[in-house]
């Protein structure tokens, strides 16, 4: 799934398709063994991800990696998904969750802003002429 997310919404993401492709098994294994990783299945079918990690200021986690099937958006699988990211981190007891968004991902940054995220001011080039804006919140 992570590929096809990839290779679906380039724009979403620091990583590419091209750069992942060629993991081997235990980079894979690597990539989600430091993280909390919660799927959206639809009749058996994974539709969408997101994963919690350790964020960078003390006392918070970060919300990385979220991806929906397109043939999926805009029917509330999102905010299932933030949702439930977010009572991970709550339950970790984080009182705040940090998350990034490619200036391009405007129904991405609606979705956060629809849960209660907003921009802190800090940006970073995620590709060369293009930046990723930093969002969160108090959990």
């Amino acid at each position: 799934m992570r590929l096809a997310a990839l290779e679906e919404a380039p724009y979403a993401f620091g990583s590419t398709y091209q750069r992942e492709v060629g993991f081997d098994g235990a980079r894979w294994r690597w990539c989600v063994t430091d993280r909390v990783i919660y799927v959206a299945e639809v009749d058996g079918v994974v539709v969408g991800a997101v994963s919690g990690v350790d964020g960078e200021v003390n006392g918070s986690a970060a919300m990385i990696a979220m991806w929906v099937d397109p043939r999926f958006r805009r029917q509330g699988v999102g905010d299932v998904l933030v949702k439930t990211v977010m009572e991970w981190a709550r339950g970790k007891r984080y009182g705040q969750m940090f998350l990034w968004v490619t200036e391009v991902n405007a129904g991405a940054e609606r979705l956060y802003a629809r849960n209660g995220f907003v921009r802190t001011g800090a940006t970073q080039e995620v590709r060369p002429g293009e930046l990723e804006h930093e969002m969160s919140r108090l959990l």
